[in-house]
Order: C-alpha cells, then structure tokens, then sequence
C-alpha cells in the first residue's frame, strides 16, 4: 500500500514543467525517498531505469568513459542489457548516490542533452554536497524531503 506523500505533488509539477532540470532529492535515511520516487517514476514513464549505488555495484563504473549521456548510457546498458532507453518516455533514477558521488558530474550533461529525466536521490548527501553542487550549478534542482508529517498521517487514514 502506497501512502500519499507531499513530494508526490511536487513530483507531478516538476514532471509538467517543460524546462525542468534533473533532480536531487535528499533527506534522512529511511523515509520514504526510494518509494515515492518509485511510485511516481511507475506512473508517469514507459521505461524505469533504477540505478541502486549500494546494492548493484556492476554500476559502480559507468564512469569509465566520461561523464556524457551516451558514455554513461553505453556503460549502463553493458552493466544490464535488459534496461531501456527511449528518449521523452525514460526516467533514470540513480538512488543511494552518497556511496558514487561522482555520478553528480553528470548533471550539467543529462540537463543539456534533454532526452531523459533524471532524478539523483540520497541519504547523508551533506557530507559530499559540496562537491555535487560545485559540479552542478544551474543544472539541477533540489528537494530535501522529510519524515511523514502529521498533515501527510491525516491523509493515509
């Protein structure tokens, strides 16, 4: 059972903005980040890349070639060639980034190339943000999602 969250509306208008950027979603461990992703990701795309840095680590060097779309693209699709990638109706969703903060340098890249959307999630991304953000000015948008509220509680009953 999937409860309703405020980043799901976020999600939504993100998505319907025809000039949105890729997107970092932070916050604490265990709250629901990869879920709501997820769900959203599910819903709204034909094709769903996940990309988990902690538990797949056959996607830890798709960095090898650079840090451009088609590298990454090429080394991710060699890493699992069951994955699809169809530009305007693929998401990508590379989670738990704090253990391959490089991949943050891919940002500028995924934002100018256009064809996919991108969404970066992780938890203690305090520790490195200074690295991401320095690589990613002005190519990435931010969400710092919290623990389920009261306000979000009153609408799961």
């Amino acid at each position: 059972m999937y409860y309703r969250r405020k980043i799901d509306d976020y999600l939504n208008n993100w998505k319907a903005d025809p000039e949105h950027k890729p997107l970092i979603v932070k916050g604490a461990r265990q709250i629901g980040k990869t879920e709501s992703i997820m769900h959203f990701a599910e819903g709204n795309y034909e094709n769903v890349v996940y990309i988990n840095f902690a538990l797949e680590k056959k996607f830890m060097q798709i960095l090898a070639d650079g840090y451009d779309v088609e590298s990454v693209i090429k080394n991710i699709s060699l890493a699992d060639p069951s994955l699809k990638f169809v530009p305007g109706k693929t998401i990508i969703i590379f989670d738990e980034i704090q253990e391959n903060p490089d991949v943050a340098t891919t940002l500028k890249s995924f934002r100018i190339d256009g064809k996919y959307d991108v969404i970066f999630s992780g938890s203690m991304l305090e520790i490195n943000y200074k690295k991401i953000h320095s690589n990613s000015v002005g190519s990435k948008t931010d969400y710092e999602m919290y623990s389920m509220d009261f306000e979000e509680l009153l609408t799961c009953v």
